[in-house]
């Protein structure tokens, strides 16, 4: 009996122990002293029960509640534990659902009281800042510091592109240029000229050149509000600081989705400099069909908007913008010269978390023609340099060159049209199986109401700068061109793909980086070689654009550009690339003499000449 009573004891010491402590911790948690006190009278309900339990049993009186083992008389040592177990795992889960102990979200943020969950939580109330180094994930790699809820986020980092390049061409390309060429009939006074500049392209030199620099912060404000600011400083020493994006935005309008305003991305295209990111482009530079037909016109400046639907199967993305100058500064005057664009995509095919998808994408869009003086011109010019760069093309204000034996030149090119606008349509289309992966797209440029070109000077004719008009009514023209690409990854990845805006994602994997990084080093006992082989990727793509149009006086030849590019790129971790690439351009039906498209050697004044380009280029690409 004594054991008894000393069990009754200890057992209503630890509960009334238990119940103190946690009331203490309530009352600091607590203001409300009506609900406290409620759940202290609760609490003392459920110890007066216990003990009449106790009581029962130790007098061998059974109740339903407790009632005791078979074979005994009370209660035993295992008993009274299962009491003691069971009462204070009831207090924990009173006191959770009471007080709130909340869950890890599966997004990162920290926990909220269950309190607050019911009352809505309070955007900016947890303010405190933690830093961690992302290593992958769709946030991004590299440092990001946040908020306990992502409430606010700030992710500084850095890209950069070196590049080494080496060239070889056709001897008739080597030429200097002139002024454009054209059609130069004898007894033509008017003496039209369209088409790429006299002679050949200049002698194409090789060269070394760090292609970007690229520091930017980006992240989110107040929850719906996001940043991404990325200045292009590869031509600081110009006095001009360019820009990649540049813009803040809100998220989460109905309908709408998101909205950006400042230096955005385009809303046309499917190559990673287009509408993705220069960090994961499969090759040194875009296609010509991007540069040519798409006016190289991957940034403008204005207002952009975007949304997914359909579980993210479906997007849009529409622009109003002002036109973007060469230098990328989001700088432009000029009266009434504007223009809109819009994209929408879809994923007929999305299986295996995005190893095999289809992307199909259509765009579409309107641009005024621009001039760079009051009062002058409004023209539009369709132009393409190699498919690999022999100059910084940033290196200054309007592309001008201002970097020693660069080379800038244009292999095809229509000339400077005076129209008022012109319109342009995409198609696009990308398939990924696995590692396997295959793009194209085709467009069309089209010119209206076209009254003749801007003269470039030279003999034989008018003043540089003068326009000289088509015969009879103003015509339209037509250009086109497009590209195909196949890639295969070798160790295995797939590319990555960014269903928010239905284009490549900014991370070449989709966030998921190499299944091995890359290392050579020796084991721990130094006997043996340790290395690892990074993600290696084998990439080849043709392109096609055709600058021609017309008859007669009123033809327009920029041109025709053939193209060729293998690529052989080596992904040693998620921040940093290394890539190796061969590029053959042609050009061909580019305007000659008079007497036909017969080349004559010399060449005359008058005579654009076909030809060949061959570059081998190598990239060293640093991000984070």
């Amino acid at each position: 009996m004594e054991g008894r009573k000393v069990a009754f004891w200890i057992v209503l010491g630890l509960a009334l122990g238990y119940c103190g402590a946690a009331n203490a911790q309530e009352f600091i948690d607590q203001d409300d002293t009506k609900a406290r006190l409620e759940r202290l009278e609760r609490q003392n309900r459920e110890l007066i029960e216990i003990v009449r339990k106790l009581q029962g049993a130790t007098s061998g009186v059974s109740t339903p509640a407790a009632p005791a083992p078979a074979g005994t008389s009370g209660l035993t040592e295992t008993d009274v534990q299962k009491i003691v177990g069971d009462y204070l795992k009831t207090v924990e889960e009173k006191k959770a659902q009471e007080v709130g102990t909340g869950e890890q979200s599966q997004d990162g943020k920290a926990a909220v009281p269950a309190t607050q969950t019911e009352e809505g939580y309070r955007v900016g109330t947890l303010m405190g800042m933690t830093a961690k180094w992302e290593s992958s994930g769709s946030s991004g790699y590299g440092l990001w510091i946040k908020t306990p809820n992502s409430d606010f986020t700030m992710h500084p980092g850095f890209w950069m592109h070196y590049d080494n390049v080496f060239w070889d061409q056709s001897n008739l390309l080597r030429l200097p240029q002139g002024g454009n060429a054209g059609l130069t009939q004898k007894g033509n006074p008017q003496k039209i000229v369209s088409g790429d500049r006299l002679g050949g392209i200049g002698d194409l030199e090789d060269g070394t050149f760090f292609r970007r620099i690229r520091p930017f912060v980006e992240g989110t404000l107040w929850d719906t509000f996001e940043y991404r600011l990325i200045l292009a400083l590869e031509n600081d020493q110009f006095s001009t600081s360019g820009l990649d994006e540049f813009w803040v935005g809100v998220n989460y309008i109905p309908i709408i989705g998101t909205m950006r305003a400042g230096h955005v991305k385009t809303p046309m295209g499917l190559e990673a400099d287009m509408t993705a990111s220069s960090r994961t482009m499969t090759f040194l530079e875009r296609s010509s069909y991007s540069e040519a037909i798409e006016l190289n016109q991957n940034f403008v400046t204005g207002l952009w908007m975007g949304n997914a639907f359909l579980d993210q199967r479906t997007s849009y993305q529409f622009a109003v913008f002002r036109p973007d100058q060469a230098a990328a500064t989001g700088v432009f005057f000029g009266d009434g010269q504007w223009g809109y664009q819009g994209r929408l995509t879809g994923l007929p095919i999305w299986d295996a978390d995005g190893r095999c998808f289809l992307h199909l994408g259509v765009s579409g869009g309107w641009r005024s023609g621009t001039n760079t003086a009051p009062g002058a011109l409004r023209t539009v010019q369709l132009r393409a340099r190699p498919e690999q760069r022999d100059d910084d093309p940033a290196g200054g204000p309007g592309g001008s060159q201002l970097v020693p034996d660069a080379n800038d030149s244009r292999m095809i090119d229509t000339g400077a049209l005076v129209a008022e606008h012109l319109w342009i349509t995409g198609l696009e289309a990308l398939y990924v199986l696995g590692p396997f992966s295959v793009q194209a797209e085709y467009g069309w440029n089209f010119v209206d109401n076209v009254r003749g070109v801007i003269s470039p000077g030279g003999a034989g004719f008018p003043p540089a700068g003068s326009l000289i008009t088509f015969k009879g009514a103003p015509q339209n023209f037509v250009f086109n061109g497009g590209y195909i690409q196949l890639s295969y990854i070798l160790t295995g990845e797939s590319r990555g793909y960014d269903k928010k805006i239905g284009t490549l994602s900014r991370d070449y994997f989709g966030g998921k980086g190499p299944f091995t990084n890359a290392w050579f080093t020796w084991d721990e006992d130094r006997h043996h070689l340790n290395w690892g082989w990074g993600a290696w990727e084998l990439a080849a793509r043709y392109s096609y654009v055709d600058l021609n149009d017309g008859t007669g006086l009123q033809r327009v030849e920029g041109g025709i550009m053939h193209g060729f590019s293998a690529g052989l790129n080596w992904y040693l971790n998620n921040a940093v690339k290394l890539q190796f690439e061969y590029v053959w351009d042609q050009r061909s039906d580019v305007p000659t003499v008079a007497t036909g498209k017969q080349i004559v050697t010399p060449p005359s004044p008058n005579t654009t000449v076909p030809g060949f380009i061959g570059g081998l280029g190598m990239r060293v690409q640093v991000s984070f």
